[in-house]
């Protein structure tokens, strides 16, 4: 993929996320694709068009966060050949009721026209201590 359809891919994988539709998720999302959370996050990585849907398109945020008033905002998306990269905030009250605010790196490797696998960097220290991970 060049540079141009990767950023356009990533623009409408995120323009989709908040919409809930999962089959259009699901449409720009390799049937083997791979996300990949960070190493020191007590999350499994995930394999599978359906499963990925799954959780990056609401199950999982839906366990961590209070949807209300979960906001994500994106600063840049940078593209080079077949990978984009995408850093973005997350604002939101956990389901415990604490103050959730980090700082995001995905990195999303593209192949013929969808998203092949997705690597997940954040301050996983913070999260912790927020969502009481090391309790």
């Amino acid at each position: 993929m060049n540079t141009e359809e990767t950023r356009q891919l990533v623009t409408t994988y995120y323009d989709t996320l908040p919409t809930g539709d999962r089959a259009k998720l699901e449409s720009l999302l390799c049937e083997d694709v791979e996300w990949f959370p960070p190493q020191s996050a007590p999350i499994e990585p995930v394999t599978g068009r359906a499963a990925v849907a799954e959780a990056l398109g609401g199950a999982l945020p839906a366990q961590m966060f209070d949807m209300k008033t979960f906001r994500l905002r994106v600063h840049r998306i940078l593209a080079d050949g077949p990978v984009g990269i995408v850093q973005h905030s997350i604002s939101a009250k956990t389901q415990g009721g604490a103050q959730y605010d980090n700082e995001y790196c995905w990195i999303y490797h593209c192949r013929d026209g969808q998203i092949a696998k997705i690597e997940e960097y954040v301050d996983t220290q913070r999260a912790a201590r927020i969502m009481g991970w090391d309790d």
